[in-house]
């Protein structure tokens, strides 16, 4: 198989992500190509994809986003407002492209343009039982989620897990949000 070729989404990439979303994810989490996009609108050296030739195998859509506040799903992002926090919504790796590293390979882009944005912090919320692979990456479960967090992670599904990480130090255990 060819090496996947990494680099920024584009918005035409969008009906491709929004099929290979709804390909992994479970339908509370399937979102039209529109919200997808206005993710790459509000931060496009911040989403990223895996591609063999033209087709898209995996992705990452993060941004900018105040720490402890996860954006809705299924609504078009505003405007991030300033923040240090680098916030990921989704990372969809395709099944024809699992165990190759893709997913780290993705994260380890959008995040070192998130350092080169100022971000410092990151936060994202796992679903599916994706917790397991984001701890490998450094990221952690506060221990204390405040009443407004906690209901707000829990519109992500009943499994699903808020997680930090410092940007500049992704091994340092980060318990704040």
């Amino acid at each position: 198989m060819t090496a996947p070729l990494l680099r920024p989404l584009r918005l035409d990439d969008m009906p491709a992500a929004a099929a290979l979303q709804n390909a992994v994810y479970a339908p509370l989490y399937h979102e039209p190509a529109e919200i997808l996009a206005s993710r790459v609108i509000a931060a496009p050296r911040l989403c990223w994809g895996a591609f063999v030739g033209e087709a898209l195998t995996a992705y990452i859509l993060s941004h900018p986003w105040p720490a402890g506040s996860p954006p809705p799903i299924g609504l078009s992002l505003p405007t991030p407002p300033p923040t240090d926090n680098w916030f990921i919504h989704d990372l969809a790796i395709g099944p024809q492209a699992q165990g190759q590293g893709l997913g780290r390979a993705l994260v380890a882009a959008a995040a070192a343009a998130a350092r080169e944005a100022g971000l410092t912090r990151g936060d994202l919320v796992a679903v599916q039982g994706a917790w397991r692979f984001w701890e490998k990456l450094g990221y952690a479960q506060p221990s204390d989620l405040p009443p407004a967090l906690q209901a707000k992670v829990a519109a992500y599904g009943e499994d699903a897990r808020y997680m930090v990480v410092n940007l500049a130090n992704p091994n340092a255990n980060q318990s704040q949000y």
